[in-house]
C-alpha cells in the first residue's frame, strides 16, 4: 500500500530481466510489448512471463512438468505450445536465475526436432447447426477417429486455456480430430466431453 508503485518497478524489471535471458537461450520465444500492435493487442502486463517452447521441440505442457518434476519449479500453466509463469514481488532475482537456468537446462538434454511436431496455429470453425440446435439435438457416441465429417454435439475442450477446439453445432474434421489426439498425446487436460477419456465424441 505504501511502496507499490516501487514494488511493482522492481518486478517489472525483473520480468523484462527474465524476458531478454529467456530469449538469449535460443529456441524459446519469452511474449513482450513488441506484440503491442495499436490494433489487436493493446498492451501487454510484463509480470506475465509467457514463453512459446514449440521451437524446441517440446510442448508447453511438457515444458511445465519438467520444470515441476525435474527442478521442482511450480509454474501457473502449460498448453500445446507455451509456458506461463507469473512474477510477483514475493520473487527474488535468484528465482529468476534458477527459471532460467532450468529452461536452459531442459533445451540442452530434452530438446527435440521441431519439424514433427504439430502446427498449433487456431482452427477455424466450420459451424453447420446452431449451438443450441446441436446441444438438444437426438446424438449418437462414435470412437472419435470415426467421427470425420460428422457435426459434434458437445464440447470439446483442451485445459488449459479452455477455449473450445469443438463446439455443438461445428464440423469435426481430421485436422481437429489429429489436433485433439496430439494434446490428448502431449499431457493436455481434456475437458467438456460426456467421455472423460476423449476416446468417444457424441454427434448428430
Amino acid at each position: 500500500a505504501l511502496r507499490g508503485k516501487e514494488s511493482f518497478a522492481k518486478v517489472a524489471k525483473m520480468a523484462e530481466y527474465a524476458r531478454d535471458e529467456i530469449n538469449a537461450i535460443g529456441g524459446y520465444y519469452a511474449y513482450g510489448k513488441d506484440l503491442i500492435n495499436g490494433g489487436s493487442v493493446y498492451d501487454f502486463d510484463v509480470t506475465k512471463l509467457s514463453v512459446y517452447t514449440r521451437d524446441i521441440g517440446l510442448a508447453g505442457i511438457e515444458v511445465y512438468d519438467l520444470l515441476r518434476d525435474e527442478y521442482d519449479i511450480q509454474i501457473e500453466l502449460g498448453d500445446i505450445a507455451n509456458i506461463l509463469a507469473y512474477i510477483s514481488i514475493g520473487d527474488r532475482i535468484q528465482d529468476i536465475e534458477r527459471l532460467v537456468g532450468a529452461l536452459a537446462d531442459i533445451k540442452r538434454l530434452y530438446s527435440k526436432d521441431p519439424a514433427s511436431m504439430l502446427n498449433t496455429e487456431d482452427i477455424n470453425p466450420k459451424v453447420l447447426v446452431s449451438p443450441q440446435t446441436a446441444f438438444y439435438s437426438e446424438k449418437t457416441r462414435l470412437p472419435i477417429r470415426e467421427t470425420s465429417g460428422r457435426i459434434c454435439a458437445e464440447f470439446v475442450m483442451c485445459y488449459p486455456p479452455g477455449i473450445p477446439i469443438l463446439a455443438p453445432g461445428e464440423l469435426i474434421t481430421d485436422e481437429i480430430i489429429e489436433y485433439v489426439l496430439y494434446a490428448k498425446e502431449k499431457g493436455c487436460s481434456m475437458q467438456g466431453t460426456e467421455d472423460p477419456a476423449v476416446e468417444y465424441l457424441n454427434v448428430l
